[in-house]
Parts: C-alpha cells; structure tokens; sequence
C-alpha cells in the first residue's frame, strides 16, 4: 500500500490563505488614474507580489524547483483547439449561472464605446493577460500540483474551491469553482500549463467585453428563455468538442508516457481520509472563513 503524508494537506491551504490576504490588502492600493503607465507599473508589480514571489518561495523551501512538475512544458495544436473549445465551454457556463442572479462572473467589464484602442490593450494586459498567467502558476501549477499526489479527483475539487474562495465573491462561487474545474481538467490533460493559461485568458477576454453587453441586453429582456437556449447550445456543443479533443490528447499522452511516470497513487479510502483531513484541516477552515468575511465586506462596499 502507498504510503502517504499529510503534511502537503496542511501546508498548502496556509499558503493559499496568504495568498487571500496579500488580494485582499491590494484592494487597497492606490494605483493612480485608470489606464495611466503608473497604474500599469504598479499592478504589475502588486500581481507579480500577490502570486508569483510567494510560490516561488513556497516551492523553494520544499526543495529544488522541478519545472516540469509544475507543468512547463510544450503543448500540441491539439491543446490549442482544446483551450478554445475548453473557454468557450466556461464562458457559455459562467453565463447561464449568472443569468438569473445577475452575478458579474468577469470581475471587471468595459464598454468598448467608452475607451480608447490604448486603453483596450492596456486592459487586456492588465485584466485579461497577467490574471490568466499568475494565477494559472499560482492555483494550477503549485496548489493543484500538491494535491494532485494524491489523486486526480480530490485536486480538482480542492483547488478549484480554493480558486473560487479568492475571488471573495459570495453569488460567484459557483461559477469561479466550475472554472477551477475546467482549468485543472485542462491542466491535467494537457500537462501543459501554458494552455491552462490561454484558457483562462480567452475566458477573461470573453468576460470582460461581453459581460457589460450580455447583462444589459439580459435586464431588457422580456424573456430569458433565448439566451438559455443560446448559451445552453454553445455550451453542450464545446462541451463535446472539448471532451472529444481530451479523449484525443489523453490516447496520445498514454502512447508516449514512459512507464516509470505512471504514479502510483493511494488507495481510495486513503484518498477519501486524505481529502476530509484537508477539508477541516485549520488551513483551510481559515482560508474558508477569511474569504466568507472579505466576500461580506466585499458586499458592504
């Protein structure tokens, strides 16, 4: 039987947890005026900051930095039409759970009427670009590659709960949890960060300047009925495009893989027993509990 320790279930959650707190004190910068060099330069550095330095840290002190375990490797075209086919799917979800509740599952949306070509590029760097590839590193990479020793099932669900809970959004959880889920399927079929990465960037485009327009043509609505059926379509479409192009990328990986990389993972009872001690681990009751409270404070404001 595999041995297994449950140190990486207690130690992850607590760096996830200062993760939350270096979002959460950010929101208070002052960042200058909107799509000005200085709030350029200052977000870049908050973001590098909130993600990048504390899992490079958090990596670092567990040893010698494997960049292969933390996915950095080529993709095949394949994984292209799979992070397509992978962002469309989230985006047509995101819409219809926020459609009745009106939750922004975006964050942030523009009018492109209202901004300048300058200002699109500045967006799309700033809040569709470096999201996409910080928190890929910091949520795919590191945290769902700690759990991810042991077993498949139990890192998706916990990563992708604890990407939902750093958003502090109490009517988007849902939808930033089914993105996790996405991302990390993606992640794991790919075994490329880099297309969990362009996945979430196609989604953040999407999001950003589609949201203001969906939700205003949803408010002038009579009906919803329309764009259920619309975005219920697009989504079991890629859905089947998505899984088809997995089911492809999953048959090639396992003609190549060599066979020493084939894990051994634990039995399922201790698997099970793993991920009930992470759930109530005090690392991740904290990181729940923070997030409830930013997410009321959020609401406040």
């Amino acid at each position: 039987m595999t041995k297994f320790k449950l140190k990486g279930y207690h130690i992850t959650p607590v760096f996830c947890f200062f993760i939350y707190l270096f979002v959460f004190l950010s929101s208070y910068i002052k960042t200058g005026e909107e799509y000005s060099v200085n709030r350029f330069l200052i977000m870049l550095v908050v973001q590098l900051m909130i993600f990048v330095i504390p899992a490079i840290i958090y990596k670092r002190i567990q040893g010698p930095i494997n960049y292969r375990e933390l996915g950095v490797a080529p993709f095949r075209a394949s994984g292209l039409i799979l992070a397509v086919c992978a962002a469309i799917t989230m985006f047509s979800a995101a819409v219809l759970m926020g459609l009745d509740s009106r939750a922004d599952a975006g964050g942030f949306s523009v009018d492109l009427s209202q901004i300048s070509l300058p200002g699109i590029l500045y967006v799309v760097v700033i809040y569709c670009l470096l999201p996409a590839i910080f928190e890929e590193i910091t949520f795919r990479s590191v945290i769902y590659g700690e759990y991810r020793k042991f077993g498949i099932p139990g890192a998706v669900l916990l990563s992708s709960v604890l990407f939902a809970l750093m958003h502090f959004s109490l009517s988007g959880f849902f939808t930033y949890f089914t993105c996790g889920v996405v991302l990390a399927l993606v992640y794991e079929v790919t075994r490329s960060i880099f297309v969990s990465m362009i996945v979430h960037f196609i989604y953040n485009l999407l999001s950003v300047f589609s949201y203001r327009i969906l939700n205003d043509a949803a408010e002038k609505a009579d009906s919803l009925i329309p764009f259920i059926f619309v975005f219920a379509s697009l989504l079991l479409l890629f859905l089947f495009f998505s899984l088809s192009r997995a089911q492809r990328l999953l048959e090639l990986y396992a003609q190549t893989i060599p066979e020493s990389e084939n894990g051994e993972y634990p039995k399922l009872t201790e698997r099970l027993r793993a991920l009930l001690i992470s759930v109530v681990s005090p690392g991740f009751v904290l990181c729940i509990g923070f997030a409830f409270i930013a997410g009321i404070m959020k609401i406040r404001q």
